[in-house]
């Protein structure tokens, strides 16, 4: 019990310490659309409030995380999910939350939905490794539940913290509860899709969850035009 009051106390001096620095919100604004599809102008570097230099490493955020216990989750998970990929990637993929096979093995998309993502990246000419994979909470919610806002607010930080040190030229959102976890709003996915949105400079795209598209396969090809776009923004082959 003193070690799990010790490492509370610790979590909350660290998201305290987050606040204080600025690091509670990314505030965001929607880009304009055209005809409702994604525009096609260059990428440009993320500013430096949110690539920022001295910003702490991927490394010193997980290990934070570890100890992390901001909400219940901490209670029943098996491992804390916090990230794969490239540290320095050009693209970064939020998801909702760890499942049963992540919170198993510490890694996020590991189970059927991230078999999907796989197949996703490799049309696009990708591997998990080419791009960096987080989740908006770090501990799997009871019964595979939608994180609860508390939940949300707790992990905010970190998944901020993760974008900083990453400092992605663009993020693909999955999911409606991603989608309105990152871009603070209740707007349905549908709306939300086919243009890019700007989180403090860096764009932001919305695309289905893959779990989503295992139950509804016929909605493939709009995650799949959403990536095509994903990639023309990059400047990636489109096959």
């Amino acid at each position: 019990m003193t070690d799990r009051r010790e490492a509370r106390r610790q979590s909350i001096g660290h998201l305290q310490r987050l606040q204080a620095e600025g690091v509670g919100a990314m505030p965001m604004t929607q880009q304009a659309a055209t005809n409702e599809t994604f525009e096609s102008a260059p990428i440009e570097a993320a500013p430096e409030s949110v690539a920022q230099s001295g910003a702490r490493t991927l490394a010193d955020i997980d290990r934070d995380s570890q100890a992390c216990t901001l909400c219940s989750l901490c209670e029943e998970r098996t491992r804390v999910v916090f990230g794969v990929g490239d540290p320095n990637a050009r693209l970064m993929f939020i998801g909702e939350g760890p499942g049963r096979d992540e919170d198993l093995q510490g890694e996020p998309f590991v189970g059927a939905a991230g078999q999907l993502l796989n197949k996703i990246l490799d049309a696009m000419g990708l591997r998990r490794a080419d791009v960096y994979i987080a989740n908006t909470v770090k501990c799997r919610p009871p019964r595979n539940r939608n994180p609860e806002p508390a939940e949300l607010a707790a992990c905010r930080p970190y998944l901020l913290e993760q974008v900083r040190a990453v400092a992605p030229e663009l993020v693909v959102v999955l999911g409606r509860v991603a989608m309105q976890a990152v871009l603070e709003t209740d707007a349905p996915l549908g709306r939300m899709r086919g243009r890019f949105h700007d989180w403090d400079g860096t764009p932001v795209a919305c695309t289905y969850h893959p779990a989503y598209l295992l139950r509804k396969p016929e909605d493939k090809g709009k995650t799949w035009a959403d990536m095509r776009a994903v990639m023309e923004r990059l400047g990636l082959e489109i096959p």
